[in-house]
């Protein structure tokens, strides 16, 4: 099985991810808007730290996953933690908060963050825990300039959903 992950090629894999992390962001500003006329009047203080608790949890699985390049075995436990925190906070925000508030617009735009996000969780997991990330340094920069505007668009989307 491990061949398998050894033999996928390193593009395949950053297109992948980039894909899938390309089409959340986009998905996630756009819920962003929703949220931004959402905040004076029916966002709750407990609703929005629910999605504090999704963005720490995030944040701290996607630095497990990186730190998979150097300490595979040491970072599983700690992606399997975080991943498990942000999945559960996800399903407190959409069962307690968005169920019965949703338009199916947002319910849609929900539906393919969600889908988007996990996908590319899976595909980072599996690279860099069967692999390593084995090729990450030799992909070109094209790849590297993709991956810092997703980072830059959603670290911007971060802090304004913090702040809200």
């Amino acid at each position: 099985m491990q061949e398998l992950f050894l033999n996928t090629s390193p593009e395949l894999w950053a297109t992948i991810i980039l894909g899938s992390a390309t089409v959340f962001t986009i998905l996630w500003s756009l819920d962003a808007i929703t949220h931004k006329k959402l905040a004076q009047i029916d966002i709750t203080d407990k609703e929005l730290q629910t999605h504090r608790n999704i963005l720490t949890a995030s944040f701290l699985m996607e630095v497990s996953l990186v730190l998979m390049f150097w300490f595979q075995a040491i970072m599983l436990p700690f992606f399997i933690a975080f991943f498990i925190t942000r999945l559960v906070h996800e399903f407190i925000d959409e069962l307690k908060y968005h169920a019965d508030r949703c338009t199916p617009y947002e319910s849609q735009l929900h539906l393919g963050m969600w889908m988007s996000v996990l996908i590319k969780t899976a595909t980072m997991f599996m690279w860099g825990y069967f692999a390593a990330f084995e090729g990450v340094l030799e992909l070109n920069l094209g790849f590297a300039l993709w991956a810092g505007l997703i980072l830059l668009v959603m670290s911007y989307v971060s802090w304004v959903e913090w702040w809200r």
